[in-house]
Parts: structure tokens; C-alpha cells; sequence
């Protein structure tokens, strides 16, 4: 009789987390660029290492390394990647088809803004198939060619990278070059803070330190590209402000600490939305509430607010900048910020944003 001989699946889930891991030399960062916990991470880096019956890396408080064999099976991981990619465009006619253009786009731009607009685009450019893509990852255009043009949240420094032996040069460029955060929160959520004044008046804080009788939604910051460190938008707002610093160290670090009661939150539309559902304040971007400013499904509680540090940014490849489609897009997008910029400066003089 003949033994049947049982091989255990690798764990491609894993390898894909090694992948990224090893690449950006963090737990924290990878997870974000999966959308996934760094425990999750963790956990598969983990799963792939008791497979292998090895050590793939040398873990430290805040960076991991690899060891010599995590380093080898890095290189091997990478290449196989790279095969990987060339041969899904090999046999597909998807890259080939000039009409149509993927964009990948972070999750909350994509539906706070990009996605309310995407029917104007439709009519403009109706031959173009546009096929959009909603998650974190800042890599695409360096390692998966299948992607046309990307939005990202973050601080910049997306210059040149070698994609098969070959040089890739990014263009990038600022969606906005001034973009401002604050609080907002539904008017209903509100009026219980402020039954004691007239029925008319519009619900509003009267001070910074009245945040701490409200239910503040917790948002991250994006990740420190060097540590992977995650900071958190309130607290970071909050040191940013010269009337927080004007409050007394009590009251400064009574507040700090109630920032961190809130929900926590992966991504600001979603922080948006559950504001919008009375259940709280989030901490803002201008550019995502534009419209629910104006409706009035949202208001302003403080009238402090600060330059945001990050930026939203138009990604894509330069060697790409002559396709039709993506020249489309690209101009459209360009018109459509501008527009927003417009309705802001309504706003603003409205003085709603």
C-alpha cells in the first residue's frame, strides 16, 4: 500500500504579512498598509515562522530586524512578488485597454469625497472604466502596476522606486495645499450641553475644557514612516492649539486624559458618520464635511481649529502621464479640488468651516 504524504498549505495570508513587514521594517506600519491590528500581523508573522521551524526576525520595542534567514527569504518573497504581478498582467488584457483606469484611493477621501463626485465624472468621460479601489496601501504604483493613479493621507516623501530592475518616478502633488481640522457634531448632539440657554441660540461650547463632557471619537494619525508609532488626532490638535496651551496644567492633562475614553476609530469617515448619528464629536478635516456643513447636519461646537499637518495626495506614475485616461482623470480630479476649495471659502465666510 502506498503512504499518502500530507504537505501542510504554506500560509500565503502570512507571507503577504511577511512581505510587508519586512519591507517597511515594522509590525505597526504594515498592519496599516493591510488595514489589519498589529496583532494580526503579529500573529501571522508567527503562524509563518512556526511553519518554517525558523526565526524570521529579531524583535525590539519599537522596530523589528531580520535575521539572515528572515533576510534571504525577504529577497525570495520580493521576487516572487514581482513574477507574481508580471505574469497576472501577462494574461490579462487589462493593462492593455486604455479605457480603463483603476484608482485606489485611502478609505475616507474616497467616501467623503471622491465618491459624491464620481457621477460628474461618469458623464464627462462615459467610455472610461473606472474602477475604484478603497484601502490604505501607499506602495501601489511601485509594486502593483495594475494600479493607475492613488490618493493618500500623510506627509509626502513619495519620490522614485525600482520596480524590476527599471527606475519608476512618481509624480505627486497636493490635493489642497491648505486644509484645516476642528470639531464638529450633530445640532442634536449638542442641545443637551446647552438646555440652559435659549431654544434659539445655536447649540455650541463655550470653552476647550467643555469637551470633557462630551463623548470624543478617537481617530489615528497616519503612522510614523521611521518608528511606526501611531499617534492620536485629539491629542495632537489639542498641543497644536495656543488656547489649550493657555489653560492651566490641570486642566490640560484633565483633557488629554478624556481624549482617550472616546471610541476609537480606524478611519475618519467613519468617525464622521457616527458624529452625524448624535453620538458624539470627532475631530474633523474640512475638505470631508463640506456638504454636511452646509446642510447642517453637522456644526462647529468650538471655534478653534488648526492648519493640518498631513495632506492628501494625487499619486502616479510619470512614464504614465500621456494616457488619455489617466490625463482625464487627473484634470478632473484637479477642477473637482478646486471646486471644493470654492465651497469652502463659502463656508468659511458663513462662517461654518
Amino acid at each position: 500500500m502506498t503512504k499518502s504524504i500530507h504537505i501542510r498549505s504554506a500560509p500565503l495570508g502570512a507571507i503577504r504579512a511577511f512581505e510587508a513587514a519586512a519591507r517597511l521594517g515594522s509590525f505597526k506600519l504594515a498592519a496599516h498598509e493591510l488595514s489589519v491590528t498589529p496583532a494580526a500581523i503579529s500573529h501571522q508573522l508567527a503562524t509563518l515562522e512556526d511553519y518554517l521551524g525558523i526565526a524570521l526576525f529579531i524583535r525590539s520595542n519599537r522596530l523589528v530586524h531580520l535575521t539572515a534567514k528572515g533576510q534571504q527569504l525577504s529577497k525570495q518573497v520580493s521576487s516572487s512578488f514581482a513574477q507574481l504581478q508580471m505574469a497576472l498582467e501577462q494574461a490579462s488584457d487589462f493593462r492593455r485597454d486604455n479605457q480603463v483606469l483603476v484608482v485606489s484611493a485611502a478609505p475616507s477621501i474616497a467616501a467623503k469625497w471622491l465618491v459624491p463626485r464620481l457621477s460628474r465624472f461618469h458623464a464627462q468621460y462615459p467610455d472610461i472604466d473606472l474602477r475604484l479601489s478603497s484601502e490604505n496601501q501607499t506602495h501601489d504604483l511601485i509594486k502593483d502596476t495594475s494600479i493607475d493613479v492613488v490618493l493618500r493621507y500623510g506627509k509626502g516623501g513619495y519620490d522614485q522606486n525600482t520596480v524590476s530592475g527599471k527606475k519608476t518616478r512618481l509624480h505627486a502633488e497636493k490635493l489642497w495645499e491648505e486644509t484645516y481640522l476642528f470639531p464638529v457634531s450633530s445640532p442634536t448632539n449638542l442641545r443637551s450641553a446647552t438646555r440652559a440657554r435659549k431654544a434659539t441660540a445655536q447649540p455650541t461650547l463655550q470653552h476647550l475644557t467643555d469637551l470633557t463632557k462630551q463623548t470624543l471619537l478617537r481617530l489615528p494619525l497616519p503612522p510614523n514612516r521611521e518608528t511606526g508609532e501611531v499617534g492620536e488626532r485629539w491629542q495632537a490638535w489639542l498641543n497644536s492649539l495656543a488656547e489649550f496651551q493657555a489653560l492651566s496644567e490641570s486642566e490640560q492633562e484633565t483633557l488629554l486624559n478624556h481624549t482617550k475614553k472616546g471610541p476609537f476609530y480606524s478611519h475618519e469617515h467613519l468617525a464622521i458618520d457616527t458624529a452625524k448619528s448624535h453620538h458624539g464629536i470627532c475631530l474633523a478635516l474640512d475638505v470631508l464635511v463640506i456638504e454636511d456643513l452646509l446642510e447642517k447636519k453637522l456644526v462647529r461646537p468650538l471655534a478653534e481649529r488648526s492648519r493640518d499637518p498631513y495632506s492628501h495626495w494625487l499619486l502616479y506614475r510619470e512614464q504614465d502621464a500621456q494616457r488619455a485616461n489617466v490625463q482625464a482623470f487627473v484634470q478632473w480630479i484637479r477642477e473637482e479640488a478646486a471646486l471644493s476649495l470654492q465651497t469652502l471659502s463659502t463656508c468659511r465666510s458663513r462662517k461654518l468651516a
